[in-house]
């Protein structure tokens, strides 16, 4: 779901840097790139930093399981919030998830994501981001998306490194299920100190009652469609019963507000 702001709401000026975070494939990974180094601070108010990377498939024939990652990083206010457009751009269903899950197979679906400063030191690691949906079974042609949002960054410096340990590997065989996708809809916004708080309508369509409170993410754009910052919650009130429709409110912070011109949120349960 999509929702859009008045036109006069427009972004702030961001700085644009390249940055790599890794694909691989269950076969070999692609090829990597150097990132362009930007510098990055804790201090309230300093300068916003983004950053948009595509990550093709890895070289070599030509396979029906191909995916695609496009990632976009804003870090605001010492904040960091990361939005991965994944996308299955061949012709086999696929399904993203933990690179590392022979090693991790209870996290197959919470991947841990780092940042490193020049030197080598940690900025974020963390497994808070969630995929929409859970798994994300993604059929050719279509796509699932990543969201992290309102992680800390810890120190200050250049960004050397950026590690999101996420593949996508064949579906058939994996006995993936995806998760029951909610609709949202109605959403709106406020920013208060520093914390962007936003509202919306869920909807329960399958009619049965779901077996877990719903996790909602929402991601914020500015008026030329780039990433500005996000929100995510996981159980997020009580379980849904059959066909209900009830409002929701989430909030975080890490958000260049004053850029925010539309917002698409995503919501599931397990």
């Amino acid at each position: 779901m999509t929702s859009r702001a008045p036109a006069a709401r427009r972004r702030l000026t961001a700085i644009n840097l390249a940055l790599l975070l890794g694909l691989v494939a269950c076969a070999a990974p692609p090829a990597g790139g150097s990132p362009t180094p930007g510098v990055v601070t804790r201090t309230p108010g300093a300068a916003p930093v983004s950053a948009k990377f595509v990550v093709p498939p890895p070289p070599g024939p030509v396979l029906p399981d191909r995916g695609e990652m496009i990632q976009e990083v804003q870090v605001v206010d010492g904040y960091a919030s990361m939005l991965i457009h994944l996308r299955n751009i061949g012709s086999e269903p696929v399904t993203f998830l933990n690179t590392l899950y022979d090693y991790e197979p209870h996290q197959l679906y919470e991947p841990l994501v780092r940042v490193e400063w020049d030197g080598g030191a940690a900025a974020i690691g963390t497994r808070d981001g969630r995929f929409f949906p859970s798994p994300a079974v993604v059929p050719p042609g279509h796509r699932a998306v990543y969201l992290l949002a309102g992680v800390r960054v810890s120190g200050a410096g250049q960004i050397g490194s950026v590690v999101s340990h996420i593949k996508y590997c064949p579906t058939r065989g994996m006995d993936d299920v995806p998760a029951d996708v909610l609709t949202v809809s109605g959403l709106t916004w406020s920013t208060l100190g520093g914390i962007t708080t936003v509202r919306g309508t869920i909807t329960e369509t399958a009619g049965s009652r779901r077996a877990t409170p719903p996790t909602i993410g929402v991601a914020f754009f500015d008026a030329s469609g780039a990433f500005v910052g996000g929100v995510v919650e996981h159980d997020v009130g009580a379980r849904l019963q059959p066909k209900e429709r009830r409002t929701f409110e989430i909030s975080g912070p890490g958000v260049l507000a004053d850029g925010i011109a539309s917002a698409s949120g995503w919501a599931w349960v397990s």
